[in-house]
């Protein structure tokens, strides 16, 4: 039996396979554009992790959500132990998705309405405050997220060439969370247990991915003490973490991270879960946490369930 990495991006994959490596666990690399399955026969024995990232279309991967999806269904219809199964994937590629889940679980997202067009984004924007963003529903990394101080702005940009739409094609107008200082919050969860937050300077760019592969040369923070990007917080403590735990097992998520922005009025917005989770290789060894350690020992000890119940 083998743990099998169900992905589309091996830059982000092979801190996982070193510590999977180290602890010796046994693996299958699954990279989605390059495998083939035969719905006519059971898939093999093991546990499946699936890594599939909203953003796989920006790296030349279109349909990879698509066929993951068709993957997931085979394996679960089998019985076979997924870690962020169907569900997850779903909530992955849809930000709409995630706001209403997260509504009904009780926690509070930024307003945001949902736009099929250039015409119906001009016309929403006349239901927010000035200034407003507007993000596309399968993103990640912070792709197609944009500022813009009044509504002019916005016409200007939605029929300009420089305008693009969701690769969905749905564009989600959203009221801009302004923060005082400008930074957010992520929040990672392995076993859908809280593992730790990270504090991350939001100063210059919406793209956030803190993947050492997004972030070849190290930027200066002048609002984290030690200068990093990326910091995570000691003994970090936030009366949401409740709420956010059982949002992930209601839905089915084992490991994410999920962001909040700060308003200056107090108010936690949470704005994106990340079913990729990856994590910032400075700001772990100055913590002494390693994300996908501690991921490689959740695989290793449900690989071991799944061996025990099967022998």
């Amino acid at each position: 039996m083998k743990v099998h990495i169900i992905h589309e991006n091996e830059e982000w994959t092979r801190p996982l396979v070193a510590a999977l490596e180290q602890l010796q666990v046994p693996f299958v690399d699954w990279h989605v554009e390059q495998a083939s399955i035969d719905l006519g026969t059971a898939p093999p024995q093991g546990i499946f992790y699936n890594r599939m990232s909203a953003s796989s279309h920006a790296r030349g991967h279109r349909f990879a959500p698509e066929y993951t999806a068709t993957i997931l269904h085979w394996l679960e219809t089998h019985q076979r132990r997924v870690i962020n199964n169907s569900n997850a994937l779903a909530l992955e590629i849809s930000k709409s998705l995630q706001y209403a889940r997260l509504q009904e679980a009780g926690i509070t997202t930024p307003r945001s309405i949902c736009c099929s067009s250039p015409k119906q984004i001009i016309a929403a924007a006349k239901h927010f405050k000035e200034p407003f963003i507007i993000k596309h529903n399968r993103a990640g990394r912070g792709l197609g997220v944009k500022l813009f101080n009044n509504q002019a702005e916005l016409e200007k940009h939605v029929h300009s060439s420089s305008f693009e739409n969701s690769v969905d094609g749905i564009t989600i107008l959203q009221e801009y969370i302004e923060a005082n200082p400008k930074v957010i919050h992520r929040l990672e969860f392995i076993n859908s247990q809280f593992f730790y937050a990270v504090q991350v300077d939001a100063s210059d760019s919406f793209e956030l991915c803190p993947a050492d592969a997004c972030n070849i040369e190290e930027q200066f923070c002048p609002t984290n003490p030690d200068g990093n990007k990326f910091m995570i917080i000691p003994q970090y403590q936030n009366a949401s973490i409740e709420k956010y735990k059982k949002f992930l097992k209601d839905n089915h998520i084992e490991i994410a991270g999920i962001e909040y922005i700060t308003a200056k009025n107090g108010t936690h917005y949470t704005y994106d879960v990340n079913t990729n989770t990856n994590y910032n290789s400075t700001a772990e060894q100055k913590a002494g946490l390693f994300g996908m350690k501690q991921i490689a020992l959740f695989l290793q000890q449900e690989l071991h369930a799944v061996y025990a119940a099967n022998r």
